[in-house]
């Protein structure tokens, strides 16, 4: 069985950050946003990283970051939009815990993304239509979907927990 650590996934902008601070304190478990990890192991802004080590760089850190959650329990993970888009992170998501896809239109997410030079990867709207659809087959298979264009992050959370509810009742014993 896996261990309790969920994963909330998808492109940038969806509010991943927002529904894991909500989530985790709704089940009284830590949360984590992997991002904000990488910044202050490494004390510099996922944008520096990018600027000045590169993408690959970066990505090896995000790894590193993953792995060091192996020995966690009762996390709620907030990745960053490329996390569950690299095949060895997919793997260690699914030993670890379960992952939750927050799926929903790209309109909503240019809506929501300004282009701001705040993330490395969104410098116009053609080369966030590009990275989203190379990164959608990847969040497709994870464990659980929720579409939340029409949902607030309170809603989403309610939708996360019964998921999970309906999981560990299933499972021999396990509890939220």
């Amino acid at each position: 069985m896996r261990r309790e650590l969920i994963f909330l996934v998808g492109f940038m902008g969806v509010g991943k950050s927002t529904v894991g601070a909500l989530l985790s304190t709704r089940l009284g478990w830590e949360f984590i946003d992997l991002d904000q990890e990488i910044e202050k192991t490494h004390s510099q802004s996922i944008r520096e990283i990018f600027e000045h080590q590169g993408e690959l760089q970066f990505r090896k850190m995000e790894t590193e970051a993953l792995q060091n959650l192996k020995l966690r329990v009762r996390c709620v993970v907030a990745l960053g939009g490329g996390a569950f888009a690299q095949e060895n992170n997919r793997d260690l998501i699914r030993d670890m815990g379960y992952s939750f896809f927050l799926d929903c239109p790209l309109e909503y997410i240019l809506n929501r993304c300004p282009i701001d030079g705040t993330r490395p990867l969104f410098k116009t709207r053609t080369q966030l239509q590009e990275l989203f659809a190379v990164r959608l087959p990847h969040y497709q298979t994870c464990d659980f979907r929720i579409e939340i264009s029409n949902l607030s992050p309170q809603d989403i959370v309610d939708r996360i927990v019964k998921q999970m509810i309906d999981l560990y009742s299933k499972s021999s014993g396990s509890h939220l």
